[in-house]
């Protein structure tokens, strides 16, 4: 066994760590010009969420934004303008800018940042050896859209941070904790729902094979554990369900659906932003994958080894798991896809953040068919 192989996970957790903040406080000083200038597009009226609760002590922006309340970002609510997009990023966010201003924002964006790459090489860890994993945790870092979205305010990293966790979790069995963080993933992001679908449905399935045994009280035991697991997700859930409800009057309303936009005599119109998933899907799918700007190929250079990976899934074990990897990945990316505004990103495609980071399993598979592993060991170090 070579001593790559013995070092905990622990050891290279901290030499990850390390390399990040390397290459990403450089990169964040450079372009640090101003206090504002990470914030891009949504990000101005995330903070506006804060800015809301920390002046007025309330969630009514229309004196909290920039610019005209009617250009799309803001809902129409119970008492007038109020977040269009999901609160739970500012309320977990807001002690840093309580703490710091402008630059805590950037801090907790730049853990967000690091934190999700500690996940992904953990769930790689999962399917593949330790250096291989590694290895693709670096590649991501630099060689994907997460080295421009550090510098950020990003509500994509967050929602993908407790999507990935939540997937971890359940793929470790830790199914309560795994229910938990995929319910907050839908309140950090609505259009994870599909996703976290399909993880509770592989969850559920998990539970009842370790259960299939004719003994009633295996089945009784199995039982509990899947009502349980709805009830920790359901819990998990009743925070957005409840801010919908105060927002809205309505726990199943939410900003999207009252997306407040001027009409062409100046009034007020109320429109159903889930309307815009209706574009072509195989326009969509050429789009996302090659255009210039934003396509995932040409702006995530790493995604062609990730490519190359796909074509040799039977290679993997545990096979179910890099499965239901898999259909979490095709499910964001056709849903993008549809989704008339699939530009709306300053660079890359924030849209997919989830989706290439998963893909990281499939490249670390490319790496390890080329026996990347040998590069790094001398004949006297193996077995």
């Amino acid at each position: 066994m070579t001593p790559t192989r013995r070092l905990p996970d622990k050891t290279w957790i901290f030499a990850l760590l390390l390399y990040l903040w390397i290459i990403y406080l450089p990169l964040i000083i450079s372009r640090f010009d101003t206090p504002e200038s990470f914030l891009q597009g949504d990000s101005f009226y995330y903070k506006a969420v804060i800015d809301s609760l920390l002046e007025d002590g309330d969630l009514v922006l229309a004196n909290n934004t920039p610019g005209d309340p009617l250009n799309g970002y803001l809902a129409i609510g119970i008492n007038g303008f109020v977040p269009k997009h999901p609160i739970l990023m500012p309320l977990v966010s807001l002690p840093f800018y309580a703490l710091f201003g402008f630059p805590g924002l950037l801090l907790f964006n730049m853990i967000d940042c690091m934190i999700l790459l500690v996940l992904v090489f953990k769930i790689n860890t999962l399917f593949f050896d330790r250096l291989v994993s590694f290895i693709t945790a670096i590649l991501y870092a630099t060689g994907t859209l997460f080295f421009d979205y550090a510098f950020n305010y990003s509500p994509d990293i967050f929602s993908s941070v407790l999507l990935l966790a939540g997937l971890y979790f359940v793929l470790q069995k830790r199914i309560y904790l795994g229910s938990f963080l995929l319910g907050l993933s839908i309140f950090a992001k609505l259009p994870n729902a599909p996703l976290v679908g399909v993880i509770l449905c592989y969850a559920v399935l998990a539970v009842w094979k370790d259960g299939t045994t004719n003994n009633s009280n295996r089945i009784r035991h199995t039982l509990t554990h899947t009502i349980l697991m709805a009830v920790v997700f359901l819990v998990a859930l009743a925070p957005f369900t409840y801010t919908n409800a105060i927002l809205f009057g309505s726990p199943f309303v939410t900003g999207y659906q009252r997306m407040a936009i001027a009409g062409p005599d100046g009034q007020i119109l109320l429109v159903d932003h889930t309307g815009k998933f209706d574009q072509p899907v195989f326009k969509g799918i050429g789009l996302l994958l090659f255009d210039p700007r934003h396509g995932v190929l040409l702006t995530n250079p790493v995604l062609f080894l990730a490519v190359m990976g796909v074509m040799r899934l039977t290679r993997i074990n545990p096979r179910d798991g890099i499965y239901l990897i898999l259909a979490v990945c095709i499910i964001q990316f056709l849903l993008f896809a549809k989704y008339e505004e699939w530009a709306t990103s300053h660079f890359s495609n924030r849209f997919l953040m989830t989706f290439v980071a998963l893909s990281s399993v499939f490249t670390s598979n490319f790496l390890d068919h080329l026996g990347i592993r040998s590069w790094f060991e001398t004949p006297s170090q193996t077995i």
